[in-house]
């Protein structure tokens, strides 16, 4: 609207000034030399033909004497005559033209019957007759016509510009008005723009303040929500954990037993460990004091013997090497899973560092084994470089895919592929796919949306693939997601190797 306003302005301007200079230019002062030039050449050119028709009736009153106009007047005529065509110039009215050509006409004529006139005997006839014809030529009159219709032509031209020279005043003196009109504008807009400047000062002063107090606001507000953030993935993360606690102590329990088993077993081969050790001991001590009797030497030999032959025909050194060692491997499963357990609910590996996604698919499988125990698994991890990530949030999106892989396939004949790969040559990609049910088409686009889930009550909460889906947008790559009802789904989590600039 303001642009329109100004053109329309710019144009009216223009159009006022366009009319002062017409104004100006009609009211131009007459080129009065010009028509001195004229008037001069006419007079000339009267003198010129009147002094030829005085010496045209001279010859026919004293035929002796004869006429004798010199070549030099004839030269200035026609010099005139180019002068007079000149000072008109192509300006000059059809009625000025005429008369001029018919001017050149009669000279033309009258040059060439005073050349024949000089030539015929003084008192012929024939010069009687040619002197008629050469006064009877209307050169004066039509001198005399052009005069008047240039003097008429400068009363017209003097009165037309008096006329505009009217106009001109009246049109100053409005556009003085109108000046004057636009410069109280001019002035009341000024003023009008002083206090709105003061005000929008004062306005910007009130805005400077309420700002701050408001970005104040928002700093909280934005500390808050990453707490809030913070606490709400370690929430998830806890309540995928609180979901596979009785899996859990059930892989503990599993090689706990083990080692129970085998402390038990080692407890009941103690004693003859305790009886050998105790006769050997005792025939030792009876050979190192020196003992001569041979009875009780041969007896104290028999003894440990004995113990020796029962130790070695239960095969205890083969048993008890046999249940240490499956305790040491229950203890090796308990440390393994603990240790898994440990790293993924840390919230000291909530920095940036470099990882390995391979070590991270491990710990994440070894978490969800109860949950996926039942299902074939197909790993194929690729050989990838790591990766600049937050390690414990890279852990929950590989958790919470492969947890919800494991519910969408049934317990007889799922299968659950996890892959890992290069992407190019600055991104690794890691692909979570199951033979489960699938995801229908449409819920398929909301199944990112916090507190969606298409689980029974008490399997979900809802926020498993928003978290995820926020995590991997943050270190600055993308999760996609191809389902088809029936024959499964598979997630495909790409990342760079660096993280943007924001996330790091």
């Amino acid at each position: 609207m303001t642009a329109s306003r100004n053109v329309v302005n710019l144009l009216a301007g223009v159009v006022l000034a366009g009319i002062l200079a017409y104004l100006y230019l009609k009211t131009e002062a007459v080129d009065f030399k010009r028509h001195g030039e004229i008037s001069a050449s006419l007079l000339r050119l009267k003198d010129l033909d009147t002094a030829w028709n005085a010496g045209v009736l001279h010859a026919r009153l004293d035929p002796a004497k004869g006429i004798n106009p010199s070549a030099g007047s004839w030269q200035l005529a026609q010099e005139t005559l180019q002068e007079l065509n000149s000072s008109v110039g192509k300006d000059a009215g059809p009625e000025i033209t005429l008369g001029l050509e018919g001017l050149e006409r009669d000279f033309s004529a009258k040059t060439r019957l005073l050349e024949q006139f000089r030539t015929l005997p003084a008192g012929a006839a024939e010069a009687e007759r040619m002197a008629e014809q050469i006064l009877l030529l209307p050169t004066g009159s039509r001198i005399d016509t052009l005069m008047a219709m240039f003097k008429r032509r400068l009363e017209r031209s003097n009165d037309e510009k008096e006329v505009y020279r009217v106009y001109l005043i009246s049109y100053a003196a409005a556009l003085l008005v109108l000046l004057a009109w636009i410069g109280s504008r001019l002035l009341h807009a000024n003023y009008l723009l002083n206090e709105a400047n003061r005000a929008l000062k004062q306005a910007n002063e009130d805005l400077e303040g309420r700002v701050q107090d408001r970005t104040r606001e928002l700093s909280d507000a934005l500390r808050h929500l990453r707490e809030s953030e913070t606490m709400l993935i370690q929430s998830e993360k806890m309540s995928s954990l609180g979901q596979m606690v009785a899996g859990i102590a059930h892989e503990i329990n599993t090689p706990l037993a083990y080692v129970k088993a085998s402390l038990q077993s080692v407890q009941e081969e103690l004693p003859h460990v305790r009886g050998l050790v105790q006769e050997s001991d005792a025939l030792l001590q009876m050979l190192g004091a020196g003992e001569n009797d041979e009875d009780k030497l041969a007896a104290q030999f028999e003894r440990a013997a004995a113990a020796a032959h029962r130790f070695q025909d239960h095969q205890g050194m083969e048993d008890l090497e046999n249940l240490v060692g499956n305790g040491l491997h229950g203890i090796r499963d308990i440390s393994e899973l603990v240790l898994s357990l440990k790293n993924f609910s840390r919230l000291d590996r909530s920095r940036m560092a470099s990882f390995d996604l391979n070590e991270g698919v491990e710990s994440s499988l070894v978490i969800a084994r109860n949950t996926i125990k039942t299902k074939t698994l197909n790993k194929r991890l690729g050989e990838i470089p790591p990766i600049t990530c937050v390690p414990s949030q890279i852990n929950q999106v590989f958790l919470n895919l492969i947890t919800n892989a494991a519910q969408a396939t049934p317990d007889s004949g799922g299968v659950i592929s996890v892959t890992t790969r290069r992407e190019g040559t600055d991104r690794v990609a890691v692909e979570v796919e199951d033979n489960g049910h699938g995801i229908p088409p449409e819920i398929l686009p909301r199944i990112f949306d916090p507190f969606f889930t298409t689980k029974e009550v008490g399997r979900g909460t809802g926020l498993g693939l928003s978290i995820a889906y926020k995590i991997v947008e943050q270190h600055g790559g993308v999760i996609k997601v191809d389902s088809k009802p029936g024959a499964g789904t598979r997630f495909c989590v790409i990342l760079p190797l660096e993280p943007p600039a924001a996330a790091a």
